[in-house]
Formats: structure tokens, sequence, C-alpha cells
């Protein structure tokens, strides 16, 4: 049993990204693998998992340069600087937007509570106007539909986490799904 194939079994969505891989038509569909507080070091199975994404997005608290240069060899991938990210050490910026699969993505690190968002994070969002906002903080899993935008933090993927995880996007036109995976799980 092949890696993706294991994982659809546990997840619908995961399944679904099998599937479209496998057919001929999959180009209409985006998957975007996102992640945050790696804190340095990856765990294995998130570049199994992340391989043959159309993109990565790091949510912040990378940690170090190699996390960036692992991630890069196996899909194109951007972000944004969190706590401690060193701004001569990463190419990234304290916001990121990017026009993905025909929507706007928007990241940064941290939102507050996702549910009533810092005012700053809330004015970006006013102004930019994204369909789905990224965040790497509070460092808790979330995904949720608010004002018609998906707000999709993947957690901490940190081993030092009680429950570490990261999570997919799938932008298909105007239809967003999102999935959290859990790293015990892979």
């Amino acid at each position: 049993m092949d890696f993706l194939t294991l994982l659809a079994s546990k997840s619908p969505l995961l399944a679904s990204i099998g599937q479209a891989k496998r057919a001929a038509d999959a180009s209409e569909t985006m998957w975007i693998g996102v992640l945050a507080d790696t804190s340095g070091g990856i765990h294995p199975g998130v570049l199994d998992l992340f391989d043959g994404m159309d993109f990565i997005v790091h949510c912040g608290r990378i940690g170090s340069p190699d996390v960036l240069n692992e991630l890069s060899n196996i899909s194109p991938i951007s972000g944004v600087l969190g706590m401690g990210d060193a701004p001569e050490d990463f190419p990234f910026e304290a916001v990121f937007a990017k026009e993905m699969g025909g929507v706007l993505v928007m990241a940064v690190h941290d939102v507050g509570n996702p549910n009533e968002p810092r005012p700053v994070i809330q004015e970006l969002v006013e102004d930019r106007e994204p369909k789905v906002v990224l965040f790497g903080r509070p460092a808790e899993a979330f995904s949720a539909t608010l004002d018609d935008r998906l707000w999709f933090g993947p957690g901490s993927a940190s081993a030092s986490h009680p429950s570490p995880s990261v999570g997919i996007v799938e932008i298909d036109g105007a239809s967003l799904r999102s999935e959290i995976i859990l790293l015990k799980d892979l």
C-alpha cells in the first residue's frame, strides 16, 4: 500500500488528492501544504505528505534555513516570518499574499483569536479581501469558514507540541476544503 493510499483511508480530502493526482485533468485543482512552528526540524512524514503539493506555505517560526531547503526540494515554498525568525535568515516577510487556484491566499504568523482577529490582522483582511487566511499562531489547529473566508491554522509541527500537526488546503475553483493531519498518524 503506498503512502497516499494509507493516508486516504483516514481522510476524505487526502483520498481526493490521491485520486486527482492520478487523474489526467488534475491541473484545475490546487493543493497547498501548510505548516508552522517547525522550530528547526521537520517530521519525516511531512516530506512524504507534501511531496507533489502545488505549493507549500510555512506560517512562521521556521527555526532553521534547513527546513526551507528540505521543503523546497519537493515543492515551491513561501511563507511568513514568525517569532524568532530573523529576516536575514529567511526570504520571507510578515505578510504573504498570492493568488492560487484563482483565489487570493494570505498568510500571517499570529492572528490572535481567529474568531476575533487582532485589529491589525482584521484591517489587512478587509483591505486585501483574501478567500483564504493561513496562520501559525495560535499553535492549536483551526479550520473554519468565517464571513465567507477560510481561516486555517495547521497547528504546530514541533515535536515538543503535545499534538503536532500540519494541514492541506484544496482550492478547486470557488470550492475550498481543508484538512488537519496529526503527525502521530504519519
